[in-house]
């Protein structure tokens, strides 16, 4: 899937090596490290130190070389600049509060060259409430997941109680997903000062709609 997701990537940005892309967050680092493999000069920062563990361990096997930060992501990394900031796979909406997930767009508004391009990956939020399902099963490998949701509309503000169970081990968590339709992640990042905003269904670049599963947004600092 990374692979793909990464061509995908390349050609909505015509992206060329050995541009400089900041993977916030960068989790376990997948797209970071494919991006490395293929030449770019690629930071990955996140508050996890376990995460970033993982994603170091992964490096090595893969023998690229990625740089890895402990950092929040509501704050600017201090001194540094990038081309492409990516923020993939609705890692934004996890804050208990709205202004949090403002302060992130800035920060990576504010480390962008002029010119610089910033890639926010969220869940369509118009999609998960117009088809909203309380309860949802599916499998992942061995492991069995049920999710149990609630929400809030006026807050577009989902809670979700995962329950994973695998051979011998269950696991539950709870969260909380604030929801971003396309309108909405529009005027968040206009607001960050961003000039130029497109937003994308997938990432193929079909136009975003009602109905798409995410909303890509490319958008883009002034020169």
């Amino acid at each position: 899937r990374t692979p793909v997701e990464i061509d995908q990537l390349e050609a909505l940005l015509t992206l060329r090596p050995p541009q400089r892309i900041l993977d916030l967050p960068c989790g376990q680092g997948r797209h970071a490290i494919e991006l490395a493999r293929r030449g770019y000069d690629v930071t990955g920062a996140d508050l996890s130190p376990y995460l970033l563990e993982v994603a170091e361990e992964r490096r090595r096997a893969r023998g690229v070389r990625v740089r890895w930060l402990s950092a929040d992501m509501r704050r600017p990394i201090a001194g540094e600049t990038f081309d492409v900031v990516l923020d993939l796979f609705t890692s934004l909406g996890y804050f208990a509060d709205e202004a949090d997930d403002r302060k992130v767009v800035r920060a990576a508004a504010s480390m962008l060259v002029p010119g610089g391009r910033f890639v926010l990956e969220v869940i369509n939020g118009e999609r998960v409430m117009t088809r909203f399902q309380e309860q949802e099963w599916f499998t992942v490998g061995q492991a069995s997941v049920v999710e149990r949701r609630s929400l809030d509309r006026p807050a577009r503000r989902m809670v979700v109680e995962r329950t994973v169970t695998r051979p011998n081990e269950e696991d539950v968590s709870l969260h909380a997903l604030r929801l971003y339709a396309r309108r909405d992640v529009d005027e968040l990042l206009r607001a960050a000062g961003f000039g130029r905003v497109d937003l994308y269904g997938d990432w193929s670049g079909e136009p975003v709609a009602p109905e798409s599963l995410r909303v890509l947004a490319v958008a883009t600092m002034p020169p």
